[in-house]
C-alpha cells in the first residue's frame, strides 16, 4: 500500500470513540466525534496558500483532504461537564520518497503546521515538531470499516497526553458489505 491507497481508504464519514489520558495524573478524558474526510482537488485554491506559507511547491501536492469534524468530549471519568468541539482541518500530503514524506495542515482560522508522513507496513506516523508541541500519531486500518489511532503529544510546558481512538466508516460502501 502507498500513501495515496492510504488516504483513499480513509475517505468517507467515520465515528470515532477516542479516550484521551493525561500523563501528570489528570482524569481521563472520553469523547465521540464524527469525522468527515472530503478529498480536495491537488489544484484547489485553498491549498496554494497553504503550500506558499511554508514555501512547498504546490505543483507537489499529492493529495489532499478536507477534515470535518463534529462532537466533543463526554466531561471525563471524574463528571466534569461535557464540551462541543467541531470545525475543518484543511490536510496535504506532499510528494514521498520512499514512503516518507512532509504534509501541511491547518484547523480552522488556526497557524498552519507542517510535519512529516511515514508509512511503513500499513501504518501511517505523522510526527509534527514544534516550539510549542511535539505530536506523534500513528493510524492503521483493522479492515476497510475499522481504523485504529494513537497519539502522544508534549507541549512546551512539559504537559503530556496520550490518546486512542477507534473508528468506525458510517455508511459502509456496497462493495464493501458483500
Amino acid at each position: 500500500m502507498d500513501i495515496v491507497n492510504f488516504f483513499e481508504r480513509a475517505e468517507g464519514s467515520w465515528f470515532s470513540q477516542r479516550t484521551t489520558h493525561f500523563i501528570q495524573g489528570q482524569p481521563s478524558q472520553t469523547g465521540q466525534t464524527t469525522l468527515d474526510l472530503i478529498p480536495l482537488a491537488t489544484e484547489a485554491p485553498e491549498i496554494v496558500p497553504l503550500c506558499q506559507h511554508f514555501g512547498a511547491d504546490p505543483t507537489d501536492v499529492l493529495l489532499a483532504l478536507r477534515i470535518s469534524q463534529e462532537g466533543g468530549q463526554g466531561g471525563g471519568l471524574y463528571g466534569n461537564p461535557p464540551t462541543q468541539q467541531g470545525g475543518n482541518t484543511l490536510f496535504v500530503v506532499m510528494k514521498a520518497v520512499e514512503a516518507m514524506g512532509q504534509f501541511l495542515s491547518q484547523i480552522g482560522n488556526e497557524p498552519p503546521t507542517e510535519g512529516q508522513y511515514h508509512l511503513n507496513e500499513e501504518v501511517l506516523t505523522l510526527v509534527t515538531d514544534t516550539a510549542q508541541l511535539h505530536s506523534e500519531e500513528r493510524i492503521w486500518y483493522l479492515n476497510p470499516n475499522l481504523r485504529m489511532r494513537t497519539s502522544f503529544a508534549t507541549l512546551s510546558d512539559g504537559f503530556q497526553l496520550a490518546s486512542f481512538c477507534s473508528e468506525i466508516r458510517r455508511g459502509v460502501p456496497r462493495a464493501a458489505s458483500e
